[in-house]
This record gives structure tokens, sequence and C-alpha cells, in this order.
């Protein structure tokens, strides 16, 4: 294995000042509730990556896609509890302020198999969504809710009449697939001539749905979105937000389960899969995803038990290994066991940033000498302690559930004793949490 380079990091950011006591609320009981990472507000808590999000903003951000309208994928790699998931949101959360619009997708071999393009697709039709001004903002999600709120703010700004002489222009716009640039501006002409079912039947047809070839013919629309065409959909998707106004795409694919959505035991379908990542991958090397960054997250099984079949995807991907760092910019592989803190300063610094956010939570004022007591104690228990569960997740867990306890039962400092017997306590609990996600087929 090549050796992994990384540059010297920088002192961790402080936290964020710019948080609300509602929003500070809702991290506080999303993570406490679960260990896992916020859907909203991810900076506020994120520590021990910068590196790597310095080079996604600057060289894939701001110069693949912003300077030379390009596109990439890069392949994450972590263990289960690793934090590929809060990677891939602050990820999200960095295109979000650059304008990007962003689609998070969870590959499952249920849910959303990569060997099935339409569902993979459908997705991504159904999860882009645009940035947010404010936290408080209606979320616009999905390619025809973008479509939809972009035309309609067109209509309010410049009249209806210069709203559909754009849309006439858009419809000329180099886009891949007719059938969906047809779709795209007949979905738009509906919603300015305010026919509302012409306009939900074919954002039906925009988010992958199923509809007979009957229910769209009469819109010009002569294909309805399958195996046979779901990547070049998804091309089109791409040229189209592009169109729209928006810098780029940013498209987060996430192994979310244990178990590998691409099975080495099914080897059809595990073929089929990886022909389509590596079509994935020749595109953007192509570029015609244009202003398009991918990145696909999985377990080292990944990269042990499947790549290995299938050589063509393994040279695209780096062989021997080559791992992104500020030496190595172009690289295709992020490895999320190389971070810029090692694991007792990640989980402090961590800490640090809860503890602040529930001050912003709940107007609370505690002593700094035992909030830091009871930290370090607690960051010394974790990393000290040979787990069976993800340390981060049960970290986190611990450290809201004893903020919490600190602010309602008054000024404490806690023993070893105390710290070990919560650690143990919280460990059984997890691990039954995961065996019945696993027995139940459920995400853990």
């Amino acid at each position: 294995m090549a050796q992994k380079s990384k540059a010297k990091p920088k002192p961790p950011s402080p936290p964020p000042s710019a948080l609300s006591s509602r929003l500070a609320r809702r991290i506080l009981g999303q993570m406490g509730e679960n260990g896992k990472p916020p859907e909203l507000g991810i900076s506020h808590v994120n520590a021990g990556n910068d590196s790597y999000l310095q080079l996604i903003d600057k060289v894939y951000i701001g110069e693949v896609i912003g300077d030379t309208d390009g596109s990439s994928f890069k392949l994450v790699q972590g263990t289960y509890g690793a934090g590929k998931t809060h990677f891939l949101y602050c990820v999200r959360d960095l295109a979000w302020r650059r304008n990007l619009a962003v689609a998070f997708v969870t590959i499952s071999p249920k849910e959303c198999p990569l060997d099935k393009p339409r569902r993979v697709y459908q997705a991504v039709a159904q999860q882009i969504q645009l940035a947010r001004a404010h936290h408080d903002d209606d979320v616009v999600r999905g390619i025809d809710d973008i479509a939809r709120r972009i035309i309609e703010d067109r209509v309010a700004a410049d009249g209806r009449d210069d709203a559909r002489a754009w849309v006439e222009r858009l419809a000329r716009a180099p886009i891949e697939r007719h059938s969906f640039r047809r779709a795209l501006t007949q979905h738009m002409t509906a919603v300015i001539d305010g026919d509302h079912e012409a306009a939900e039947r074919i954002a039906a047809w925009l988010r992958g749905e199923d509809l007979s070839l009957a229910e769209v013919k009469a819109h010009g629309i002569f294909e309805v979105p399958g195996d046979h065409n779901g990547f070049g959909m998804l091309r089109s998707l791409a040229q189209a937000i592009c169109r729209l106004g928006q810098e780029g795409s940013v498209l987060l694919f996430d192994e979310a389960e244990r178990r590998l959505s691409i099975d080495p035991k099914r080897r059809k379908a595990t073929e089929e899969a990886m022909d389509h990542l590596r079509e994935l991958i020749d595109l953007c090397g192509r570029s015609e995803l244009p202003r398009t960054l991918i990145l696909y997250a999985v377990t080292p099984a990944f990269a042990h038990e499947v790549l290995p079949e299938y050589p063509a995807l393994q040279q695209r991907l780096g062989q021997p290994v080559q791992y992104l760092s500020a030496h190595n910019p172009r690289a295709p592989l992020i490895d999320l066991e190389a971070l810029d803190l090692d694991p007792r300063r990640l989980l402090r610094e961590v800490g640090v940033r809860l503890a602040h956010i529930a001050t912003c939570a709940y107007d609370w004022s505690p002593d700094a000498n035992m909030i830091n007591a009871n930290l370090k104690q607690l960051v010394a228990t974790v990393t000290e302690e040979q787990l069976e569960v993800s340390h981060r997740r049960l970290f986190v867990k611990i450290w809201i559930r004893l903020l919490d306890d600190l602010r309602l039962g008054g000024d404490q400092t806690l023993s070893a004793e105390d710290v070990a017997g919560l650690v143990r306590n919280e460990q059984t609990v997890l691990l039954e949490e995961e065996h019945a996600g696993s027995f139940f087929g459920l995400p853990v």
C-alpha cells in the first residue's frame, strides 16, 4: 500500500459563531438521539477533515467546476463509523455555500442498487436540492421543484412573456436526451400557463416515476425513464442544472449499510454495478457531466473484496492506491482514516464544539473547568477502551447526555468509574441497536 501523505494540519478552526438557539437545539436533538451527524448545521460540529475540504473547495469546486466546466469522481473510504456520512454532509454544506445543487443518495440493495440505472437516476432527481439562504427557508428539492421555483421567480421578476421567451431558448440548449429537455421545458411552460395537471404529470416523469408512454406523448415526450436510459437521463439532469442557473452539481452516494449494496455473491448484478460505476467515472473523465463532482463513499471491503475482480475499474481508481493530499491533489481516493487530528484530539475538538452548541441552545453558562474536566475524562475513557462499536458515535451520544445532566442537575465532575460505567452502558445499547438493524435489513 502506498504511503499516505498528509500536509501539516492547520489548527482547528473555532466553532462558528452564527448559531441560533433553534438550530443549536436541533443539532443536539439529532446527534443526542443516535450519535449521527445532523442534517443541518454540520459545520458547527465538524473537526479533523479541514485539509480534505480545503482541497475539494479549491481544486474541484474552484478550479475543475468553476474555471474549466469540468467534472471529477472521488472514492471516499472509511470503516463503518469512521465518519463517511459526516464527511459527505460537510461536502454538501460546502457546495451549497458555493451555489451548487446537491443530491445526497443512500445506496442500498433494496432502495437504490447501483445495478439499476433508473433507480439511481430516480434517487438523484428526487433528492437534488438547492441551497437555502437560511436554515428556516423552505426546501427546494427535486429537479421538478427546482425548475418550478426558477420559472416562478422569473415570472415574478420579468413577467410571463419574458419568462416564456427564456424557456424557448432553453428548449434549444445542448441537453443530451431530447425527451428530458422537452419534459423540462414543457413542465415550466405548464407552470407559466397555470396548467397544474400537466405540470404534475410531467414532474412525475422528471422524477423518474412510473408513467406509461401514452400519458406523456401528448406533451411531445416519446420515451419514459428506464434502466436502458437511466445514465443518459442523469447526464441530461447535470447538463440542465447548469442551464437553470446553478454553478454546478455535487452528487454524493453513500454506502450506508454494513452490507455492501454491491454483493460479490450476486455475480451478474455486481458486474452490472461495476460497469455502471466505471461509466460514471468515464463520464467525469470525458466531462459529459459538466460542472459535476461525484463522491462515492464505501468501506474498505469494497477495495478488498470487489475491486480486485474488476481490473478496468481498479485502474481508474488508482493502482497502486493513490490518496488525496496536498502533495497529490488529483488522487482518486479520500481516506477518512487519515485525518488532520489524532483520535483523542478529534474527540476533544468535537466535544468543545458540542459544549458551545449547548450554551447557545439553552443560554447556559457552565463552569469552564467543570466542562473541561468531564470532557477530558470521557475522551480518555472512550479512546482507551477496546470498543465494539464506533467510538465517535458512542462519544457523541454520551457527551450530549452528560451536557444535559450537567445543565439540569448542577455542576459536578464525574469520576473515572462513573464515566466508564456510562461508556459500558451506552455501548450495550448501541450494540443492541446495530443487531436489530442488521436483523431487519435496515441501515445501522
